[in-house]
């Protein structure tokens, strides 16, 4: 019953954020806890019950919507959004959820108010600083310049971002940032779609949109919830017949009992 009533809780929660960009489901291992009694008991020997194993995230590619926002971005491939949370202090959160837009001060930022991390620009141009996660700084494009306002923004597939003001030519402002783990199932879960590095998620590797083993970056879209309903539905059914039946058996062995020492 405790392993069924844990599987429901995860089965709501993935329920719950089938609407979340950039969520990712999470999925629940059970393992049979075997009797101890005696030689055989692995073998005829009744066992103890089920016990959760393990709940662990899992960090498939999903479906991406198209927003035609600018500041709206997806990741198609591998890689995450760095972000920098002014509640976090230094440290650096990742998120698939791209749903960004500029702050008062030109930020790139996300609704919660973290700024998006990149590369700034060297002498005035595009560079990105692989391997060190102290040369990322938080992503900042100014409304005006020179007294003419900015007119437009582009991000593009490879993740620079460059700014027209006026009718001049476009000048470039820094590049996007992604983090990738080898085992991103081990990060650890902060909530509102942001996680934070563990040892179990492997090194930290630093790249930038379109660079090898890194995904590419649509401007105008977001990555919507792999929470696939009609298998979290299935789910969420089964483990009710689980608790249920368990709990009609424990009822008829205690009625058993009953009749027993009368």
């Amino acid at each position: 019953m405790n392993v069924a009533s844990h599987e429901l809780n995860v089965v709501s929660n993935n329920v719950a954020n089938a609407n979340s960009n950039g969520f990712k489901k999470s999925m629940t291992s059970f393992a049979d806890i075997a009797s101890s009694g005696h030689a055989e008991a692995f073998t005829i020997a009744a066992g103890l019950g089920a016990e959760t194993e393990t709940t662990r995230a899992i960090h498939s590619q999903s479906t991406v919507l198209t927003t035609d926002k600018t500041t709206d971005l997806a990741l198609l491939g591998d890689g995450y959004f760095m972000v920098r949370s002014p509640s976090a202090g230094a440290g650096i959160e990742f998120t698939r959820n791209g749903a960004f837009s500029l702050d008062a001060d030109g930020f790139l930022t996300t609704s919660d108010g973290a700024q998006v991390l990149g590369y700034p620009l060297v002498e005035g141009d595009f560079t990105n600083f692989i391997g060190n996660a102290n040369n990322v700084a938080a992503l900042q494009i100014p409304f005006s310049r020179n007294g003419m306002m900015m007119s437009n923004l582009t991000i593009a597939d490879d993740g620079k971002i460059s700014v027209q003001y006026g009718g001049n030519e476009p000048e470039p402002v820094g590049t996007l940032a992604l983090g990738k783990f080898s085992n991103p199932s081990g990060l650890r879960s902060l909530g509102n779609t942001r996680y934070q590095f563990s040892t179990e998620a492997g090194g930290l590797n630093l790249g930038a949109p379109s660079e090898v083993g890194f995904g590419v970056l649509k401007s105008g879209g977001l990555e919507t919830s792999n929470v696939d309903m009609t298998s979290e539905l299935t789910a969420m059914i089964k483990a009710q017949q689980q608790f249920n039946g368990v709990a009609r058996l424990l009822q008829s062995n205690n009625d058993m009992i009953s009749r027993f020492t009368r």
